[in-house]
C-alpha cells in the first residue's frame, strides 16, 4: 500500500535507525529532528494568512483540566491556523506545551461558528510525584473541536472546546479529553 511505504521511510528518515512496521517496539526517535520541524511549521502558520481577524488571548483548562495557554489564531486560506503555548501543573507535576492546529471553522448564525481541528503538539513534563511515571520530552497528534461566538460591538471572541491528544512519543502524558474555555482579542 503506497502510505504504508510512505510512513514507513518518512519514519526511518526521523529515526536513528532503519524503522520495520511490523516490529517498531525498539525504534529511537531523533526528538531534536521532530521537535525542529513541529516548531517549523507552527511558526510558518501566521505568514499565510489573507487579510481576515486575527486573535489573541488565552486558554484556560485543557489536558487535565489545569493550566493555562497563550493562544494566536491566524486566518489560513478559508480556514484558520491556531498556536498555543501552554503551562501548568501541581505540586507533583508540571509541564510546558506548544500546539499547532489546522482548523475547519464553520459558521452557524450571526457570530458563532463551531470548528474541527488536528495539529502538532510537543512539549515536556516534569514529575515528581510518588508514582513509576515518564517524563520528558512528548509528542502528540492533536485533535481540536468547539464552538465560538464572536461578538459584533465588540473585538472579543469566547470560545468552549476540547483537544484530546493521541501521544507518538515518550511520557505518559493522558489528554484523552482537555475541556477548555477561552478568551481571545481580535485584531
Amino acid at each position: 500500500m503506497p502510505s504504508s511505504d510512505f510512513l514507513t521511510g518518512l519514519a526511518q528518515h526521523l529515526c536513528k535507525k532503519p524503522v520495520s512496521v511490523e516490529n517498531n517496539k525498539h525504534k529511537q526517535i531523533d526528538m531534536k529532528k521532530i521537535a525542529l520541524f513541529a516548531v517549523a511549521l507552527m511558526l510558518l502558520m501566521p505568514a499565510l494568512s489573507f487579510g481576515q481577524d486575527q486573535a489573541i488571548g488565552l486558554r484556560l483548562g485543557g489536558g487535565n483540566l489545569v493550566g493555562a495557554e497563550v493562544s494566536f489564531q491566524t486566518p489560513f486560506g478559508r480556514d484558520r491556523a491556531e498556536l498555543d503555548l501552554g503551562w501548568g501543573g501541581n505540586p507533583d507535576w508540571a509541564y510546558w506545551s506548544l500546539t499547532g492546529l489546522y482548523q475547519w471553522v464553520f459558521p452557524i448564525e450571526s457570530g458563532f461558528k463551531w470548528y474541527l481541528g488536528v495539529g502538532p503538539a510537543l512539549g515536556n513534563t516534569v514529575y515528581s510525584g510518588p508514582h513509576d511515571k515518564t517524563d520528558g520530552l512528548y509528542l502528540a497528534v492533536a485533535f481540536n473541536g468547539g464552538a465560538e461566538y464572536n461578538f459584533a460591538e465588540i473585538p472579543l471572541q469566547l470560545s468552549v472546546d476540547t483537544r484530546p491528544e493521541l501521544p507518538l512519543a515518550s511520557t505518559d502524558i493522558n489528554n484523552w479529553f482537555g475541556l477548555a474555555i477561552a478568551a481571545r482579542y481580535r485584531f
